[in-house]
């Protein structure tokens, strides 16, 4: 899920700014209590969407802040938030899924990326082990193998394994929640998870079509260049998932958090759009040129 789920900084307030990086951070030192000081150097901004969900179901008083200096910032006090249940769960489930995602890296990158792994690997384990979420471990893991399967037996439908990562992170996002809240962040988790691996897909496109690796969009467009058109027919589809996406935050009790919701907000409407516009090809660089004369 790494590296798609991050706002539009510039179209934030400066409090919703601020409120953004003091929430990474929170999330840094929740990593450091619970799940071990090095498990931080896994910490990465998707993070913050998932502790901001679930924030919402959190009572008002557990949300506090302090000015403080960290090892990346020693020089400077800066606004963190402080260790809630919130960002303790986040750190706790990031630790599980970046553990996994490493594992899964092993199968798929070069030689060089899986020297790397090798040496992170002992420190994500030892995370992983430190989460303490045996269910939730077990969860992802069975949902990361059911997708493994679907790729060894080389299914040309993207639909059915974003559907099972859209299933993985439903169950991500909420973990420990009941009723109402559990229906509704399974619900944000789905969408979301269905959206991130197919954008993941579409992006790696070319990269997979001259490797040989599993990827449905390939399969399915049999490995030629992706036409104007296909493109066109993928971003369709990411959207729609951010319109779903959408209505499922629109439950989301956010109350008088409203400064949280609407980072979420700008992540859903502007962050994610923003992250798939490689589907766009040059006509993307060209808007571009076009808003730096104007």
């Amino acid at each position: 899920m790494f590296g798609y789920i991050r706002p539009v900084h510039k179209e934030l307030l400066v409090k919703e700014d601020e409120f953004y990086k003091a929430t990474y951070c929170g999330v840094c030192r929740a990593m450091k209590a619970n799940t071990g000081a090095l498990s931080n150097i896994t910490l990465t901004y998707d993070s913050v969407f998932l502790a901001l969900v679930r924030m919402a179901y959190i009572p008002d008083g557990e949300l506090g802040a302090s000015m403080r200096r960290c090892i990346a910032h020693p020089m400077k006090r800066k606004c963190m938030l402080n260790v809630n249940s919130a960002t303790e769960y986040t750190a706790r489930a990031m630790a599980i899924l970046c553990h996994y995602k490493l594992l899964d890296d092993l199968k798929d990158r070069d030689s060089g990326h899986r020297a790397f792994v090798r040496v992170a690997k002992p420190v994500t384990g030892s995370a992983r082990r430190r989460a303490a979420l045996p269910e939730l471990e077990a969860s992802v893991a069975q949902g990361l193998e059911e997708i493994s399967a679907l790729e060894r037996e080389g299914c040309p439908d993207p639909d059915r394994p974003a559907t099972l990562f859209g299933k993985l992170l439903g169950q991500v996002f909420s973990y420990g929640l009941d009723g109402e809240a559990r229906l509704v962040t399974q619900r944000v988790g789905y969408h979301l998870g269905r959206f991130i691996y197919c954008a993941d897909a579409a992006e790696d496109y070319d990269k997979d079509r001259r490797s040989g690796s599993y990827n449905p969009y390939v399969l399915s467009y049999r490995g030629a260049e992706l036409t104007e058109q296909n493109r066109q027919t993928i971003k369709c589809g990411l959207l729609l998932e951010c319109e779903a996406l959408e209505g499922a935050i629109n439950l989301v009790p956010f109350a008088n958090k409203i400064t949280a919701e609407n980072i979420v907000r700008n992540i859903i409407y502007l962050g994610l759009p923003n992250r798939i516009s490689f589907l766009d090809g040059d006509r993307t660089k060209q808007d571009q040129a076009k808003g730096n004369i104007l």
